[in-house]
């Protein structure tokens, strides 16, 4: 990945309409892969300080992801639109 491109990315991915998304993702999927991952636990009502740590790690995941899928996305359509040189 080119210097031009490496910043295209990174303002895309910080911006507003890429973190709101980014955050909806991982709002909606968190739940979910915790349950899978975290089901005993949660039954046995054992969630101390580890639990919610890894909670968190969980939720950076699909907010990475859906981040790293938009930003790439809008650098690919820069390119095309003839916004940056391939």
């Amino acid at each position: 990945m080119t210097r031009d491109k490496f910043r295209l990315f990174v303002g895309f991915a910080l911006s507003g309409s890429t973190v709101k998304r980014a955050l909806k993702v991982a709002c909606i999927v968190t739940p979910i892969l915790t349950i899978f991952n975290h089901a005993h636990e949660i039954i046995a009502l054992d969630m101390g300080p580890r639990f919610f740590l890894q909670v968190g790690l969980t939720f950076c995941v699909p907010y990475m992801v859906s981040t790293y899928s938009s930003a790439m996305t809008e650098v690919k359509n820069a390119g095309t639109l003839g916004g940056l040189n391939p």
